[in-house]
């Protein structure tokens, strides 16, 4: 069949390996999230992410059929949801909505999706509009704080180091690629922690010659990631410090700069490590 085009119907569809409910979780794709339509099987469609070109099955009904313009538009100059938890309501009918979610047609406050008009109060981000700052990028990912960990996650229900490292850095118009592997070929190095910045992406090891962890480079020394929940933890030349365990657990291995560079290094490294409280610096609001 040819291509048709969809966004995401509801929340979060699950996007599985399989066209079967009990197959492993690729992905999750959010409300109003574009999709390329290849075919179809019993209840579920095969579907192509056209940013990371994934694939994967989504049940038929989580899908709502769009036109080709619709479809642009949610790709190239789409409406993102800033608040971890917010309704777009229609009367009495209120639709949940989590952030990176993209408001289709939206207006400043109206939203148009599956042959409704919703009103959205919450705070909304247009890449286009906002420019490329790191101090941003770390006030959105503070919001994320002790979310659970959930290989393939994208919502404050559960989420993964690289789908949040992604879907942070594309509220910021950056558009970076699935998985560890690939990350790391992206961007620019920087060869010294010295020379790290607010929103450098860190790598890292778990005592194998494989890289198996990432973060988001904090002022401070610290990192924000994803390890058993969103967390901020000490980092320096070593790897990651965890206050929990009171010891390293991840070896740093190689650092990559996706935004531009800044006048100044704004991460400067402490050696006392107990000045850093973890976790201290949640953000509430935007």
């Amino acid at each position: 069949m040819p291509p048709t085009f969809a966004v995401g119907r509801y929340t979060a569809a699950a996007l599985r390996t399989r066209p079967r409910e009990d197959a492993p979780l690729e992905t999750q794709l959010l409300l109003g999230e574009p999709a390329e339509l290849l075919d179809r099987q019993g209840d579920y469609a095969r579907v192509r992410l056209p940013e990371d070109a994934r694939e994967g099955y989504v049940r038929h009904d989580q899908l709502q059929v769009v036109d080709h313009g619709t479809y642009l538009a949610q790709l190239t100059a789409p409406s993102f949801a800033l608040e971890l938890f917010q309704l777009m309501v229609c009367g009495d009918y209120g639709l949940p909505v989590t952030a990176g979610a993209r408001l289709p047609h939206f207006d400043g406050l109206l939203a148009r999706h599956d042959g409704r008009r919703f009103t959205y109060s919450g705070q909304v981000i247009d890449p286009a509009a906002v420019a490329t700052d790191a101090g941003l990028l770390t006030r959105l990912a503070l919001r994320w704080l002790h979310v659970p960990q959930l290989s393939g996650g994208r919502t404050p229900t559960g989420v993964d180091g690289c789908h949040l490292i992604r879907l942070l850095y594309r509220l910021l118009g950056h558009c970076l690629p699935a998985g560890i592997g690939d990350l790391v070929d992206g961007g620019r190095p920087v060869d010294f922690v010295a020379q790290c910045q607010e929103g450098d992406v860190a790598f890292f090891d778990g005592g194998s010659a494989r890289l198996s962890h990432l973060g988001i480079v904090l002022p401070d020394s610290r990192l924000l990631h994803v390890a058993g929940r969103v967390r901020t933890d000490a980092v320096d030349h070593f790897g990651i410090f965890d206050y929990d365990r009171r010891q390293y657990t991840h070896r740093l291995r190689v650092v990559r700069r996706y935004l531009p560079d800044q006048p100044a290094a704004r991460v400067a490294l402490v050696q006392d490590r107990s000045a850093i409280r973890p976790d201290a610096q949640q953000m509430l609001f935007f």
